[in-house]
């Protein structure tokens, strides 16, 4: 990879020193005006928020903006109106916009540094190994991609690469619920772990799942590029509502509400049990489909034992859609929500509870500090200051260093969070059955249907290198 002039001097200058977001972390700035470039693929919805809070660092200019819905980009270059007809101005007035990434990095690739991803999960993986390829750093939304095949791939090339700084998406692990929540699994507080049971109440009305593929096909928006939203999944006519947003239950372009919730309830657990791929995965969905992930489910995925878990391994136990787990049966004590606003907390967004040798832990999602149980009875914490930093800038922060080990999603550890999540989701292809999962090759030992969407065909001339 040939090293810019720009570059050259930013990593062998002697500079003056500016603290990071990053708890202990650097950066050298060598003059005032020096940015880090970011080309953004996907900008509505999440994008927006993405686009926003990265674009919101003071060392970051936007190079170039790509989204399919050209309605995204007119809002952001030309303004808006708001709910009560007030013109909005411009964000993002005279940046460079596409329809099609391909052609923006073709165009555009020597005049940014990085790319953040906000598409379709589907295109996760195409987008960032084809940004990683070009020696961009990348920040790609949760989940990090579609099948077991891409995550694995995602990790082993960001791992390849030490100079690539990388993060996924899942902004809740920097505040200081999921910090402090972390902090007690890796002190041993409830002992070896040997059960996860999560949950969360999507789809429930977020979007569709559970439902046949719709017949016929309806006249494409003038504004939509239908074809660039399809990418590397199989060609199929536009029905009204596909997008945005009601994607996310297709299974050609989704993960469902597992691989959708599944990555900011399981990441830190995931990362501090050091657990590896699942052995079997088995799914009892409600009101199953070929073409959208089930209304609702229950998951179970088995793992073989950790420095920190039962020396039998663990079991992890998923629900959604409605389903939550028998709390009482896991040994909580009545009244453990702590009333009606503590149990909106556990029925809501979701949850994870850990079941360990010496106790139980309810680890929230957001918004409630863990708790823990010993005997039946609630064990008295005070939570411990946890410092809560922006996800984001922790991300540019450590672009502009060269910093890669401070990201705490970093590919190599989201990737193969991602690839778990994978194989559970998808094994709702084979509705009650017990999968074996060859990790070797990122299939479904006993089931070519489920193997074919941990590790998918491209469409014909989507191929991207090393994928």
């Amino acid at each position: 990879m040939q090293i810019s002039r720009r570059r050259f001097v930013l990593t062998s200058l002697a500079t003056p020193f500016v603290f990071s977001t990053v708890s202990g972390l650097r950066r050298a700035t060598p003059w005032a005006n020096e940015k880090l470039r970011v080309a953004k693929v996907g900008c509505g919805g999440m994008g927006t928020n993405d686009l926003m809070e990265t674009a919101g660092h003071k060392m970051v200019e936007i190079a170039a903006l790509c989204d399919i819905d050209r309605r995204q980009l007119d809002a952001l270059r030309l303004g808006t109106k708001d709910d009560k007809g007030n013109a909005v101005a411009p964000r993002f007035p005279g940046v460079p916009a596409f329809a099609d990434w391909r052609e923006m990095f073709a165009k555009m690739g020597d005049r940014f540094d990085a790319v953040v991803v906000s598409t379709a999960d589907h295109m996760h993986a195409p987008i960032a190994m084809a940004a990683m390829n070009m020696g961009k750093h990348v920040y790609c939304q949760k989940p990090l991609a579609h099948g077991a095949w891409e995550n694995r791939r995602l990790a082993e090339v960001a791992a390849a690469n030490p100079k690539l700084v990388t993060q996924m998406g899942t902004q809740r692990i920097a505040t200081q619920w999921r910090k402090w929540g972390g902090k007690l699994l890796r002190d041993g507080v409830i002992g070896p772990v040997k059960e996860i049971h999560a949950w969360t109440n999507r789809p429930a009305g977020w979007w569709p799942q559970g439902n046949a593929r719709p017949a016929g096909s309806d006249p494409v928006p003038e504004w939509l590029s239908w074809d660039l939203f399809l990418g590397v999944s199989q060609s199929r006519p536009w029905k009204d509502g596909y997008t945005p947003f009601n994607w996310r239950g297709t299974i050609d372009w989704g993960t469902g509400a597992f691989g959708d919730m599944g990555c900011h309830m399981l990441d830190v657990p995931f990362y501090e049990l050091e657990l590896g791929m699942p052995l079997t995965a088995r799914c009892t969905p409600v009101k199953a489909s070929k073409d959208q992930f089930p209304e609702s489910e229950a998951v179970v995925l088995a793992y073989g034992p950790t420095p920190k878990t039962s020396k039998d391994g663990l079991t992890l136990k998923w629900y959604d859609g409605g389903q939550f787990p028998d709390f009482k049966a896991i040994g909580l004590p009545d009244g453990w929500e702590g009333g009606k606003e503590g149990q909106d907390v556990v029925k809501g967004d979701g949850g994870v509870i850990l079941v360990g040798e010496k106790g139980i832990m309810w680890f929230p999602i957001e918004y409630a500090w863990a708790r823990v149980f010993v005997d039946g009875k609630a064990v008295e914490l005070k939570p411990e200051e946890q410092r809560r930093t922006n996800h984001w800038h922790d991300w540019v922060d450590a672009c502009v260093a060269g910093r890669k080990d401070a990201c705490v999603s970093r590919f190599e550890k989201g990737g193969r969070m991602c690839e778990s999540l994978s194989v559970g989701a998808m094994s709702a292809l084979e509705p009650g059955k017990v999968l074996d999962y060859d990790a070797a090759t990122c299939t479904f030992r006993n089931s070519p249907e489920a193997s074919a969407m941990l590790r998918r065909t491209y469409r014909d001339g989507w191929k991207v290198d090393n994928l």
